[in-house]
């Protein structure tokens, strides 16, 4: 099992000032730094290295110095998460919980294009997500559809 309360308190230390014992991607590409911090989260929560090549997506490690693609790549996270089993897919963005995973497809195109955690449910059970990019901490999932209705989502059950 993984220390969620773990995850939460990682993600509302790092969500504004970044870990410097990991690379910072912001504005570094498509993507930024989003998925790098969801995976130091996830790691903080108690999910475990697979070492590798950078670019076998069957991989997901990360230090300051090496990091596999799936550790700070949005498609290649969902490949390494489903394919491990360490996820599972929830029908409804609004069934996840702390320390589960949401990622965006804003244009509906198959190719995700933004990760976030889960920090906070609200008391009628609303969840809010923290991420990096645009550095947001506790932003309710009903305000990200309401701005981006057309978006697909996805949620993991970490």
């Amino acid at each position: 099992t993984y220390d969620y309360k773990a995850m939460v308190t990682y993600a509302q230390k790092y969500w504004n000032h970044y870990n410097t014992a990991y690379p910072d991607y912001n504005g570094e590409g498509a993507g930024g730094d989003c998925t790098n911090f969801v995976s130091q989260v996830l790691k903080a929560g108690g999910w475990k290295h697979v070492p590798g090549y950078t670019d076998d997506y069957t991989k997901w490690f990360g230090t300051a110095d090496i990091q596999s693609d799936s550790f700070v790549g949005v498609n290649e996270f969902s490949w390494f998460a489903l394919s491990s089993k360490r996820v599972t897919p929830l029908a409804n963005v609004y069934q996840a919980d702390l320390g589960d995973v949401i990622q965006m497809d804003f244009n509906r195109d198959g190719s995700k294009d933004h990760s976030m955690v889960v920090t906070y449910r609200d008391g009628s059970g609303v969840p809010y997500v923290t991420y990096h990019s645009t550095n947001t901490y506790n932003r309710s999932v009903a305000s990200l559809v309401a701005s981006y209705p057309t978006a697909y989502y996805y949620a993991y059950r970490t």
